[in-house]
């Protein structure tokens, strides 16, 4: 079963902010079938190398090595098996580059690590986890494989209104299913994308949900149906020359929330279900710190794991 941090830039001063949370996990699973995944940039392999050689159980990855060979036949033949990969690397990898442009500003990172998250939940599944989460607790710890999409939840009583509706207007978009986002913003994530207005869509309610931690099975339908809605949304944006302006880090912030949205709402026959098992419910310990009880896990908010 496999578990992915991510730190995209070169590695801060304060060590929890990259690499103490998986350190503290590797520790933890030493002996069991849990390897853990961490990305960062090409330029930064080595140092994390060193960083985690002691830990057998951890592997650094670059990420646009793995994009490059991920576009090649010979290993999509071997390991993937899904038409949508192709569409999916070309998403990313647009996107990475983006991110590590002389003209995006560095804090827009951590909107890429959001889409990375969600490109790998769906080619690779397992756990994506922040930086900053880690073990928490004694007894016997092990993280069960995720069955479904799965995302945290600061609550268990219904706290936002999400729209659903189509974009119906957008070509190329009609009859790719529904897109998911905050009832009241979804009118600033279509203007963003010169859209127009958001259609007219049916409300519903869902719990406080979170994203800094992430579980799915490989190739599951709602890891699919939150990284399209990303991609597509961020593809409008850049035609549009809106990625970077005063408000598209709020844009991205409604953007992923939502994406996530869709993606715990659908079944693996790509049916729509209500979200409420698909959450890890948590505790806000209400001193930076949120604890995910079923799982022995803990978020510490240090800052951003993009850099």
């Amino acid at each position: 079963m496999d578990v992915h941090y991510t730190w995209i830039g070169p590695p801060p001063a304060d060590r929890n902010r990259d690499i103490n949370g998986a350190k503290a996990l590797a520790t933890r699973c030493a002996g069991q079938s849990v390897k853990i995944y961490f990305w960062c940039l090409d330029a930064q392999v080595a140092t994390y190398e060193r960083d985690f050689a002691a830990h057998k159980n951890v592997t650094v990855r670059g990420m646009q090595a793995f994009l490059k060979t991920a576009g090649t036949k010979s290993y999509r033949w071997y390991y993937w098996y899904q038409e949508s990969d192709d569409w999916a690397v070309a998403a990313m990898k647009d996107i990475l580059d983006w991110g590590l442009a002389n003209g995006t500003p560095t804090s827009y990172r951590a909107f890429v690590k959001d889409a990375w998250s969600l490109f790998l939940m769906y080619t690779w599944g397992g756990y994506v986890l922040d930086a900053g989460v880690g073990p928490h607790g004694g007894g016997t710890f092990a993280l069960p494989e995720p069955t479904a999409f799965m995302a945290p939840s600061l609550t268990r009583d219904d706290a936002l209104s999400i729209r659903r509706f189509q974009f119906s207007r957008l070509a190329g978009w009609q009859a790719q299913g529904d897109v998911t986002l905050n009832d009241s913003r979804a009118d600033e994530v279509c203007e963003a994308m010169h859209y127009g207005a958001a259609d007219d869509g049916e409300a519903e309610m869902c719990p406080q949900l979170e994203v800094w931690m992430l579980g799915s099975p490989r190739y599951a339908k709602g890891a699919w149906a939150a990284l399209k809605q990303y991609c597509v949304v961020w593809k409008e944006m850049q035609q549009n020359n809106e990625l970077v302006s005063a408000t598209a880090p709020q844009v991205f912030r409604y953007l992923i929330a939502g994406s996530v949205y869709n993606g715990l709402t659908r079944t693996q026959k790509g049916a729509v279900q209500a979200p409420h098992g698909s959450f890890w419910y948590c505790t806000d310990n209400k001193d930076g710190t949120v604890d995910v009880p079923t799982l022995k896990l803990r978020k510490t908010y240090h800052g951003s794991s993009a850099h």
